[in-house]
């Protein structure tokens, strides 16, 4: 009933126990389809490993195309109906493939995730990341690109997702979050109470690298396009059906915007104060607030930023749009 699909590129320092994780669900009826993305590292050896050991495991190996790429060569090579993402440095919980299951089968959801505990690299500091459950704020965190549940916690159709294309190969980051946002345009998505993973926070972390910005970027290429589709007209998508030099002319229009907002300025002090401060009390993070927006612009965006979220990409979405 479910393919567990998981995607490597030198994953072999916390593999193991993302693997073991999966072949440990009380939930046994599944296959585990791993995709090693062209490692160098000891990864397709361990992937080779335990494929030995536990016939549900299956493996695609190929040359290092990225991890967009891989996961849609996973959803058309996988055998079942639901798809259950892992990264190969998070840890499913045991119940986590039961209870998504459950809920997605006896539910009017196309996608459901799960609550998520954030660990660092040796296991030895945990905080909750706590996301909504229900359907109508899940929707609208999406939207303005507040907390919603991580792409290896998420259980999905893979039936819808391949009917919307699957994961759009524009986005090099935040694939995920796009297709989130196609799936809510015409679908409910849900989220369970139960804490189903770990995730880990480490320096090599595609949301750590850069300070996240080119993340950030593509997330907001991804809410743009979504505004201009949901206000204008899906022929108006400046992702969808149009030519490589398209994508890059729109990837630096919003880049540019940004930038000139001094938005992605707030961004680099938004992950300097998260990650400088991480483990430290509410008040020492409140009285060092004036340390990171240190000025009057900063902290206006910080104010609008916890009210709203996303700011600033309906602005840059109309500015496309007269643009075309």
């Amino acid at each position: 009933m479910i393919t567990v699909l998981l995607c490597v590129h030198n994953g072999e320092i916390w593999l193991r126990e993302c693997i073991e994780s999966i072949l440990n669900q009380t939930f046994r009826n599944f296959e585990f389809l791993i995709i090693n993305d062209g490692s160098n590292d000891a990864s397709f050896s361990i992937i080779k490993e335990y494929a030995f050991i536990d016939k549900r495991i299956r493996y695609i190996t190929h040359e290092n195309i990225g991890l967009t790429k891989s996961l849609n060569i996973g959803l058309n090579e996988s055998q079942y109906d639901w798809i259950a993402r892992i990264d190969s440095d998070d840890i499913a919980l045991p119940k986590r493939l039961e209870l998504q299951l459950r809920f997605i089968l006896n539910g009017n959801v196309s996608a459901v995730g799960c609550q998520s505990i954030l660990i660092n690299q040796d296991f030895s500091k945990k905080r909750k990341y706590l996301v909504p459950t229900k359907t109508s704020k899940i929707h609208s965190n999406l939207a303005n690109q507040k907390s919603f549940f991580s792409h290896s916690s998420v259980l999905f159709n893979k039936k819808i997702v391949l009917s919307i294309g699957g994961y759009r190969e524009f986005f090099n980051k935040s694939q995920d979050y796009d297709l989130w946002l196609r799936l809510s345009e015409f679908s409910k998505l849900g989220c369970l109470k139960y804490f189903g993973v770990y995730l880990r926070d480490h320096k090599d972390r595609i949301s750590s690298q850069d300070k996240g910005i080119q993340q950030r970027i593509y997330a907001h290429c991804a809410n743009i396009s979504h505004i201009i589709r949901t206000n204008y007209g899906k022929k108006f998508d400046p992702i969808s059906n149009v030519s490589n030099d398209e994508l890059s002319f729109f990837f630096d229009f919003v880049s540019k915007n940004l930038e000139a907002s001094n938005t992605l300025f707030f961004y680099e002090k938004l992950y300097d104060f998260k990650y400088k401060l991480s483990g430290y009390s509410l008040f020492i993070k409140l009285i060092s607030i004036p340390n990171y927006f240190n000025n009057f612009e900063l902290m206006l965006k910080l104010i609008k930023w916890i009210l709203y979220g996303d700011f600033i990409s309906k602005k840059i979405a109309k500015k496309w749009f007269k643009l075309k």
